[in-house]
């Protein structure tokens, strides 16, 4: 009796063990699965992660063309004319182009008259014979040049290494002791035009002006 009770004993505690062993395992793989996130929580929703975009009244604005463009002294002179304003042009047409009004000079006559800019570029002036634009005048201060670079403050040598023998050096007609150097270009339909430097007796370009003949010769202006 006592060898059966003793082996009773240990076969029980097999048994025990043996259902406790079976359970052990799953709970430690249902942990695991239970701290595991579900796939579809790894990632934003789509809403939240597409790039937001700026609406379409934070873009830069750009001026109608119908408001014309500001004459600034970024303009350049040509024998065409200054920036946007070339020789021809009726003032209404000016005006639209550059988005400002033009003031008369109450000096002139209807056949010759200087206008001006309020705001715009100072020592700048259009000579208007007729009604359209004869002559572009730029005087000190203004810092102007033409697309070479020549302006006031340029000196005699420096207007002829730009331009070479396209330039005609020519005394002062008014007598002073300074000098013209007029540009005359090769082209056959700018035949009419010309771009005329006037230094002092120093040598140094104190104005120039860019304009059609007669008008761009006339020495002092409408007068």
């Amino acid at each position: 009796m006592t060898w059966i009770r003793n082996a009773v004993v240990p076969v029980a505690m097999v048994v025990f063990l043996a259902a406790c062993g079976g359970s052990s395992g799953s709970p430690d793989q249902e942990s695991v699965s239970t701290v595991s996130l579900p796939e579809s929580t790894t990632s934003l929703p789509p809403e939240e992660t597409t790039t937001t975009t700026l609406p379409d009244d934070t873009s830069t604005s750009v001026v109608p063309a119908d408001q014309g463009t500001s004459l600034t002294e970024e303009a350049r002179v040509s024998t065409l004319g200054l920036g946007p304003v070339f020789m021809g042009d009726k003032i209404a047409v000016v005006e639209e182009k550059i988005g400002a009004s033009l003031v008369p000079d109450e000096s002139g006559s209807s056949r010759c008259r200087y206008y001006t800019v309020p705001g715009g570029p100072p020592g700048v002036s259009f000579m208007v014979a007729f009604g359209r634009i004869a002559r572009i005048d730029i005087e000190a201060p203004s810092a102007i040049t033409t697309r070479s670079g020549a302006g006031i403050g340029s000196t005699e040598q420096e207007i002829l290494g730009l331009f070479g023998d396209r330039i005609e050096v020519r005394p002062d007609p008014l007598g002073g002791d300074g000098k013209y150097l007029v540009f005359v270009p090769r082209d056959e339909k700018d035949q009419n035009l010309r771009v005329i430097f006037v230094t002092g007796p120093d040598g140094v370009v104190t104005s120039f002006r860019t304009g059609q003949l007669p008008e761009v010769e006339y020495a002092e202006g409408c007068a």
